[in-house]
């Protein structure tokens, strides 16, 4: 039996181990002397006498090249689109299923069916429960959600099997649906106690109106109204090959990728419909105006300064980000240091573009919460920033020389793990874009000049046509806001529409 060690013995060891680390580094870094040739000493360290200079910060590393996967798109026999992207390094593949189902096609009074019938596929299938889905993904050792999955090369062929059942064949039992209905319920009345979610209803609201696509969303009513034929019949229209495509990315070439999906896919029944619609043009926001919606007692304000966006395909995309970075895009945005760094008012702050899918409009927003008592201040600070980047105080070429940096020299980052490079192929699928968009990132953002981003800012962010919705205590604010005749001011409800004036406090004009 091998001698054990006393504590006092082995902590002796360890002291000893310790001392003699160094003297066995510094031993091999000794000069070496032959006979042939003299003593050679280790390097220095920069700088006179061998010291570091610490005047000045070391020189950065060239930025690493931007190495871009080529995607690579085939067909299944059933006409389902293939994005496959290769990448070898470790072996794990991910799978993703886009199916083109968007809210818009909820039936109206019934908002919520699409999202509670894709909620309802890992429910159970018609071959089987739930339980037994469970018990096969711990068997595979990985969760296969309906859409997706991220897996082992040697799970995928499995994995495909577990996908396919939820896809084409979910039961859709009655109990399930009324659980997860109560769960999305009480979800619905928690949201109802936070300012961001009733600033969103709010601005939808006012920028598209009631009833517009973009403004109708999900309520308690409209789930009690949802049978569980509705949720059938969704995904029996929907949920069809002419509305899928398929992201495969990893450990995995296209020709094996192709082969395994056919095998599992090629036979989903046609039938259903085209995910088609059409969105009306929402009405042109004539004047800036507030909105101010009553949450008695709120400690803080939520403000957004909004309008509608361009389009996702706009020739002025990449200077126009260039713009919103300098304008709310990063943590040395303008909005960003003033509200947060200069005056204090808030947390943070910033803006935004956000698209949707072309042909449709984008969304713009400036946004903070900010304390109460500077509510009316942070208003002001806001639209200013607003006023000088629409040419009141043109960006620099300090701001766009930080903001390229900030586009360009990050993108590496962004196709470091197969999760990345899946979603990248995602984008490039649902926003319609050329398969070698991301090749040419970098040159379509150097492409942009500081004139053409100043353009695209004067173009696109009019402080004369916004909608700045305030979310916060009434009593306290109102006043205060109208006393900035930066624009009118209405007290609204969650959809948008005046309210009566309380019987104390602030006054509806």
């Amino acid at each position: 039996m091998a001698p054990t060690m006393s504590p006092k013995t082995t902590l002796r060891a360890a002291l000893l181990l310790t001392v003699a680390l160094p003297i066995a580094a510094g031993a091999q870094q000794a000069p070496r002397v032959t006979k042939d040739a003299p003593a050679t000493q280790p390097p220095r360290a920069a700088g006179a006498a061998g010291r570091v200079d610490r005047s000045k910060p070391p020189a950065l590393p060239p930025t690493p090249a931007l190495r871009v996967p080529t995607i690579t798109t085939r067909a299944l026999s059933n006409g389902i689109t293939v994005a496959v992207l290769e990448n070898h390094e470790i072996p794990v593949v991910s799978v993703r299923a886009l199916v083109d189902a968007p809210a818009v096609l909820d039936p109206a009074g019934k908002e919520g069916t699409g999202a509670l019938a894709f909620a309802m596929l890992a429910e159970g299938t018609t071959t089987r429960t739930a339980e037994q889905l469970a018990d096969a993904f711990a068997e595979l050792g990985t969760a296969v959600a309906p859409t997706g999955f991220l897996t082992v090369t040697g799970n995928v062929d499995r994995a495909l099997e577990l996908m396919r059942d939820q896809l084409w064949n979910p039961a859709f039992p009655q109990a399930a649906l009324d659980r997860i209905r109560a769960n999305q319920v009480a979800n619905l009345r928690r949201l109802k106690d936070q300012p961001t979610y009733l600033a969103g209803r709010v601005l939808a609201n006012a920028l598209y109106g009631a009833g517009h696509p973009y403004e109708r969303a999900t309520s308690e009513a409209s789930l009690q109204a949802i049978t569980r034929d509705d949720v059938a019949a969704f995904h029996d229209a929907y949920v069809r090959p002419q509305n899928v495509k398929f992201v495969v990315a990893g450990d995995i070439t296209p020709a094996q990728a192709i082969e395994k999906l056919e095998r599992v896919f090629a036979r989903w029944p046609a039938g259903g419909k085209k995910a088609g619609y059409e969105v009306p043009a929402p009405p042109a926001i004539a004047r800036t105006t507030i909105y101010l919606h009553d949450r008695p007692g709120s400690a803080q304000s939520v403000i957004y300064a909004a309008s509608h966006g361009p389009r996702r395909d706009a020739p002025e995309y990449y200077a126009l980000d260039l713009a919103n970075t300098v304008l709310g895009g990063s943590f040395l945005s303008r909005l960003n240091t003033n509200l947060r760094e200069t005056h204090g008012y808030a947390y943070g702050a910033g803006s935004g573009f956000s698209y949707r899918r072309r042909p449709e409009i984008g969304q713009f927003a400036a946004s903070a919460q900010v304390q109460t008592d500077k509510t009316d201040s942070s208003v002001v600070e806001i639209v200013k920033e607003l006023r000088d980047i629409a040419g009141a105080r043109p960006i620099t070429q300090a701001e766009y020389d930080l903001a390229m940096s900030n586009a360009v020299k990050g993108l590496p980052l962004a196709f470091e793990t197969v999760s990345q490079l899946s979603g990248a192929a995602t984008q490039i699928l649902t926003d319609s874009l050329p398969l070698d968009y991301y090749a040419n990132l970098s040159r379509n953002y150097e492409a942009a000049t500081v004139a053409s981003v100043n353009a695209a800012a004067k173009k696109y962010i009019d402080p004369a046509k916004l909608a700045i919705v305030v979310v916060g205590d009434r009593k306290q604010i109102e006043d205060r806001l109208r006393a900035l005749n930066i624009a009118p001011v209405v007290v609204v409800d969650e959809q948008a529409k005046p309210v009566a004036a309380p019987t104390s406090g602030g006054a509806q004009r």
